[in-house]
This record gives C-alpha cells, structure tokens and sequence, in this order.
C-alpha cells in the first residue's frame, strides 16, 4: 500500500523482502558517494538500516521509504526522514535514485511530494537537509522544492555540508485546520 503517488512514481513503505533491492542500491558507490561517510554500505549495513525504518514505522509512522515508477512494484530509489544523532530534534530529508534514473526529473517529483508528506500527514513543522557542496545537482534539487541555503557547516571529521531548510508554509492544509480549531504552531518559520 503506497504513502502518496506522483505523477510518475509510488512512495511505499519498505518491507523485509525489499532488502535485496535496498541493499543494491545503498551498495552502489555512485548512489552513496554523497551520503553519510561517502561510501557503499555492506548487506548487513543495510539489513541493520532497513530494521531500524521498519522501526521508525511502528514508532513514528514514518522513516525511509521506497521509490518505484509505476507500474511496476521494483525499487529505482528511496526518500524519506531520518533523525541525525548529532543534531536532536532535527528531521532532515533524504533521498537517492540508481543512477539509471537520473535526468528524468524523479527526485524533485519525489522530494516535493516528500515534503508536502511530512507537512502534511506526519505533523512536521520544520524539515531541513544537508548536502555534500560538491553536490551541485542535489543542490539544485532542494532550490527548486523550495528549501532555502542556510550556511555552510564543518562536520566532525573537517569535511564541509551545506545545510537547507524548508517550514511549513502558513497556508498549508494542515494550518488552516489549526487556525480553524484556535491553535497555532509557533515551530513554523
């Protein structure tokens, strides 16, 4: 059962026999030269990961999610929410496609509808992402989903990322109801 579709593409929740797939893709160096430490994660990298969102599912509602272009059930991506253990409080946006589905315009699709997915559904007032500077096409990615560049971080290792932002905006479906009922969300930027 899908979370929301676009246009083009189903964003579902990933399941145990996903793992092939998922671990194909968080093994592929390309994919994840960007991502985390910079490279591929083992199986049991992956497994481990994959119970963690199975995790986040049952504890949160959301996590990691995969990406597949309809019509077909296969895994071309993922893109969800993660919370980074060095930053509290913090949901940052996530994605990756193979590389065999790069140029097609997917991750904008995707990570538009991701972001209007946590607005919306999950109750978040504040989403941010980072971004290896070298990255100019994720980069571009966030600009055009409407996420706004901050600044410019060291990491703990003395690596640079680029930190984005996006708050709900104030004419969000979910704000409105919230004007309607007499509360406001003072999270919201």
């Amino acid at each position: 059962m899908p979370e929301f579709e676009t246009e083009r593409l189903v964003v579902r929740r990933l399941r145990p026999h996903d793992l092939d797939d998922f671990a194909a893709l968080c093994g592929d160096p390309v994919i994840l030269r960007y991502m985390d430490e910079g490279r591929p994660l083992s199986g049991a990298e992956t497994a481990t990961w994959l119970d963690v969102t199975l995790a986040n599912y049952r504890e949160r509602g959301w996590g990691c999610f995969g990406v597949t272009a309809k019509p077909e059930d296969r895994l071309i991506g993922f893109c969800g929410f993660s919370r980074p253990p060095d930053r509290p409080g913090v949901v940052e946006l996530i994605y990756a496609l193979a590389p065999s589905q790069w140029g097609r315009g997917y991750a904008t699709e995707v990570t538009r509808a991701m972001v209007a997915f946590g607005f919306e559904r999950c109750g978040l007032t504040r989403i941010e992402a980072t971004v290896d500077p070298a990255n100019e096409a994720s980069k571009r990615v966030l600009e055009k989903i409407g996420m706004s560049y901050v600044g410019r971080g060291e990491d703990d290792d003395g690596s640079s990322t680029d930190y984005y932002l996006v708050g709900r905006p104030d004419g969000s479906p979910r704000m409105a109801r919230q004007r309607e009922q007499g509360r406001s969300d003072e999270g919201t930027i």
